[in-house]
């Protein structure tokens, strides 16, 4: 078997196998049965008993005629025995099962009576299950199978009918001989399937169809019947063959636990292969285990076609064949190595497994060779896998962890500067900060876990994309978020648009801080009270207001106006008190409400332009000449009068008579109303020296403003930067809060 293919001896399968050889017919079964002859074959007597209840013996049981006896023997006087079927039963079968796959040579049969007039040879290869011809014997085939060709054969494999072994001549002595190869075709290779199906079997079957009765069955019965001289009668049968092995054994052993009767005898052919060639079972039909690295074959003339063994790296002992593989590697290799140790994967156990990398330092057949990877699953491609071994054409480094986009680390555990959120269910593993470059400071990066910009004072914000609560501009100037500084006194609060930093003003203030009235409005500060001429009452016997009707000019009357698009408002209440020369109105002031000095502002327009002489006298506080002019339209006596709380005060305002030199004027003025406020100086210096004080004038009259005092100071000088700038502008709206009972316009 060194050289190439091997195989072994062929002998006589029947060796050794007697109780493996059956008979469905045998003379003399349950009890002697009477058999006669030919009457010119034989000596002068013609009949005979077979009693094939025991087996033969030459000296006590010489008439047993059972089917062991057409086994070879090589004794003395061997045609002494036979085996004989019952008298007259033309179909007949010998079988012959064996204990597993021999390759068959070829069968003789030796027949002690005429040969039979039809017969079928029959294998099988799955023991007994299905059967197939393999050669069919007639004196006449077209009567005794019809359908089968009578020949020659035109191939190796064809079915055929043969009639040179059924002649009535020899009587005696005659041969069968079939052929499991014709010789007459050339076989180029004899391991292809169907010449191994031709050769193989598991099961031999002889049946006899047809008696040669040399037609005395046509005669009837006389003294005897004429059927007990017709009978199968088969000295010797020969199946020659081998103990199949596929070229791979040129021994065989017994095979134990199996049907036979005595596996030692001497010749017998043994039916288990002592295989070679890294091959195994029955017949040497496969690979023994570990020995799949190249797909199974018989062995061919020299070529001796071993299995391979599989080259596991010593991480497995078992592997199975693959022919895809093998194909795909050229012929070189189809081994599949299973169950893989050491954390190892592939066909050759030649890899380290998911999630494992191959130790620079070793060997990959080391137990020690993988190692596992040490990735941050959350920010690893593919869910923590390492790159598995070092390959500098690929650029691949053993254990290396391949990160995300946006992450970066030896373990790809932390996002790379400027994005925050690691995260297994991202692709890209941490989002971008996106710090707005406006609102946070320089050079800086978020937070890597929440994302937290660092903010420029006064923005806020994850990204710093917006300004903190009170401040507005973040984008629109270089200087970051600048404080909404609505003025307090004209706006709603001291929140702003984050855009424009446009104050939510009081109802008719513009301006982005709410510090300027609207058009045809003015400011008045919170210690300014309005008088109305129309409530006045007349001094130097006037009639009473209202009495009398326009265009009369002997007594002080209202002048009622309507606003129109075509003059602007200069008014308040419903229009003016017209006061003839000599005439006055007496204001009463009843609602002080701490003890301060005052300014008296007188508001006029006179019906032509001349200088008019106004006496003021404040009841209790004496009497002040004004003298008012026909430009300004506002009157503000020079010297402050102090008025107290829980007093009734009489305002008492005389106009005198123009000059007689001017014959054009009107002895007429047109009074709109008297104000007073708190004198400035001494406002101021309530702001500097007791705002307490004011504070608590705001605490009674404005109680949302009490909680932060400094508001005071910033109120303040707010209202006076306005009441000079407005009252020689607007006289026309006030401003009327009502709180505790007081009217504050």
């Amino acid at each position: 078997c060194n050289a190439g293919s091997c195989y072994p001896a062929t002998g006589d399968l029947l060796l050794g196998r007697s109780k493996q050889l059956t008979a469905s017919s045998t003379c003399g079964m349950n009890s002697p049965q009477k058999y006669c002859i030919i009457g010119y074959l034989e000596a002068e007597q013609k009949c005979f008993l077979c009693d094939s209840r025991y087996p033969y013996n030459p000296y006590t049981q010489h008439n047993s005629h059972m089917v062991e006896n057409v086994i070879t023997t090589f004794e003395p006087d061997r045609k002494k025995k036979w085996w004989q079927s019952e008298n007259g039963i033309d179909h007949v079968s010998i079988r012959l099962d064996l204990e597993t796959l021999f390759q068959f040579s070829h069968l003789i049969l030796t027949f002690k009576t005429f040969r039979p007039a039809a017969m079928l040879v029959e294998r099988s290869t799955d023991f007994g299950q299905t059967w197939k011809a393999f050669r069919y014997f007639a004196q006449d085939c077209a009567a005794s199978f019809p359908n089968i060709s009578s020949g020659p054969a035109k191939s190796v494999g064809d079915i055929i009918c043969d009639s040179r072994y059924s002649d009535i001549e020899p009587s005696t002595e005659g041969e069968v001989v079939l052929k499991a190869l014709d010789p007459s075709f050339e076989i180029e290779n004899p391991y292809v399937p169907y010449i191994q199906e031709l050769i193989t079997l598991t099961n031999l079957r002889i049946n006899f169809t047809k008696l040669h009765t040399l037609g005395d069955a046509l005669l009837g019965r006389r003294h005897s019947d004429p059927l007990e001289k017709y009978y199968y009668a088969v000295y010797e049968m020969v199946v020659r063959g081998s103990c199949f092995c596929n070229g791979h054994a040129s021994q065989c052993d017994p095979l134990q636990n199996l049907r036979g009767d005595v596996f030692h005898q001497s010749g017998m052919v043994h039916g288990r292969c002592i295989c070679r060639h890294n091959t195994e079972g029955l017949s040497c039909e496969r690979c023994k285990d570990f020995y799949n690295d190249a797909p199974w074959r018989p062995a061919e003339g020299t070529q001796d076609n071993a299995c391979k063994r599989c080259n596991c790296n010593g991480h497995s002992g078992r592997c199975h064949f693959d022919m895809a593989v093998y194909q795909a590697s050229g012929g070189v290799s189809g081994g599949v190595c299973e169950d893989c140790r050491d954390n190892t994967m592939g066909q050759h156990c030649e890899q380290c497994k998911r999630f494992f990398y191959q130790d620079p330092l070793k060997v990959i057949s080391d137990s020690q060779a993988c190692l596992p990877c040490n990735c941050d699953p959350e920010g690893t491609l593919h869910n923590g896998m390492c790159e598995s071994h070092t390959d500098p054409a690929l650029g691949t480094v053993a254990g290396r962890c391949p990160c995300k986009e946006n992450v970066e680390g030896v373990r790809c555990d932390k996002c790379r500067e400027n994005y925050y959120g690691l995260s297994s269910s991202d692709p890209l593993g941490c989002q971008p900060c996106n710090c707005d470059p406006s609102g946070s400071l320089p050079f800086s990066v978020c937070d890597p876990a929440t994302g937290d910009c660092l903010c420029q004072r006064f923005a806020t914000g994850q990204r710093c994309e917006k300004c903190v609560v009170g401040y507005w501009g973040l984008g629109s100037s270089l200087y970051g978020c600048s404080p909404c500084d609505c003025d307090i006194g004209g706006s709603q609060n001291n929140l702003c648009s984050p855009k424009d930093g446009q104050c939510n003003c009081l109802p008719n203030i513009v301006s982005r801080q709410c510090n300027e009235p609207a058009p045809g409005y003015f400011f008045l500060p919170l210690d300014y009270y309005i008088y109305e001429a129309e409530h006045a009452k007349p001094l130097s016997g006037s009639a009473a207001l209202g009495a009398m009707q326009f265009g009369q000019d002997s007594a002080v009357t209202v002048v009622f106006r309507q606003p129109s698009a075509s003059r602007s408002v200069t008014w308040t209440g419903p229009g003016f008190t017209r006061v003839p020369s000599g005439a006055g109105l007496r204001f009463t002031i009843n609602n002080v409400p701490f003890a301060m000095d005052f300014d008296i502002t007188i508001r006029y327009e006179p019906e032509v332009l001349v200088m008019s002489c106004v006496s003021c006298d404040v009841i209790d506080a004496g009497s002040i000449l004004l003298i008012i002019g026909c430009s300004n339209l506002i009157a503000v006596l020079q010297t402050p009068v102090c008025l107290e709380p829980g007093t009734e005060y009489s305002v008492d305002v005389y106009f005198s008579q123009p000059s007689a030199s001017d014959p054009k004027a009107k002895s007429f003025i047109l009074i709109d109303s008297v104000s007073s406020s708190v004198t400035i100086p001494f406002r101021l210096y309530l702001y500097q020296c007791d705002f307490f004080f004011y504070t608590d004038l705001l605490k009674i009259h404005f109680p949302s403003f009490h909680q932060v005092m400094n508001w005071v100071l910033v109120l303040g000088l707010s209202l006076e930067k306005n009441i000079f700038k407005s009252i020689p502008l607007i006289t026309s709206v006030e401003l009327d809060v009502t709180s505790a009972g007081h009217t504050w316009t």
